[in-house]
C-alpha cells in the first residue's frame, strides 16, 4: 500500500474511534480533515515520494517532514482564525499501548492528599502532592536547598 493510502486509512480509523468514544469528535475531525488536505497538497505541489512521484521524489522521512511542516502552518492557522486551541488537538494517553494506570493506588494516593476529603483537590493540597513528588515548580530554581538557606548568612 502507498503512504497515501496507508494515511487516508489511518484518518478514517481514527474518525471512526472518535465517533465510537463520542469525545472530541469535532477537535479530531478537524485535525484529520487539515491532515488530509497537508497530505494532499504535499502531493500535489510535487513533493511526493518515490514510488508515486517517481526519480525526483522525496523519500519517506523527507515526504513526512514535508507533511509534518505544511499540517504544523495549517493548524496554526485555524487556530488563529478560529480561536481552537491546539491542546484540543492532543489525544487523551488512555489511548496508548502503553496506557496501564493502577487505578486503585491512584486512588490512595488522591485521597492521600485530599485532606478535607472534599472530592477535589485544592491549590494548598496540590502544592503539598507537586513538592513531594519533586515537581512542583520553584520561585527561584537556583534555590533548591532546605529552608536553611533561608538564613542569613556569615559575613567574615
Amino acid at each position: 500500500m502507498n503512504p497515501l493510502g496507508l494515511t487516508e486509512a489511518l484518518i478514517a480509523t481514527l474518525n471512526h474511534a472518535a465517533e465510537i468514544e463520542g469525545k472530541n469528535v469535532k477537535s479530531i475531525r478537524v485535525f484529520t480533515d487539515t491532515l488530509r488536505k497537508a497530505l494532499h497538497n504535499t502531493f500535489r505541489y510535487g513533493q511526493g515520494t518515490k514510488d508515486m512521484a517517481g526519480d525526483k521524489g522525496l523519500s519517506t522521512e523527507k515526504f513526512i517532514e514535508k507533511v509534518a511542516w505544511r499540517l504544523g502552518r495549517y493548524l496554526a492557522k485555524i487556530e488563529e482564525d478560529e480561536g481552537m486551541s491546539s491542546d484540543m488537538l492532543v489525544p487523551s494517553l488512555k489511548f496508548r499501548r502503553n496506557y496501564n494506570v493502577d487505578r486503585s493506588a491512584l486512588e490512595e494516593m488522591f485521597n492521600q492528599f485530599d485532606t478535607d476529603r472534599s472530592g477535589t483537590i485544592n491549590i494548598d493540597e496540590f502544592e503539598t502532592l507537586l513538592v513531594k513528588l519533586g515537581v512542583a515548580p520553584l520561585k527561584d530554581p537556583n534555590k533548591k536547598s532546605s529552608a536553611s538557606s533561608d538564613k542569613s548568612k556569615e559575613i567574615h
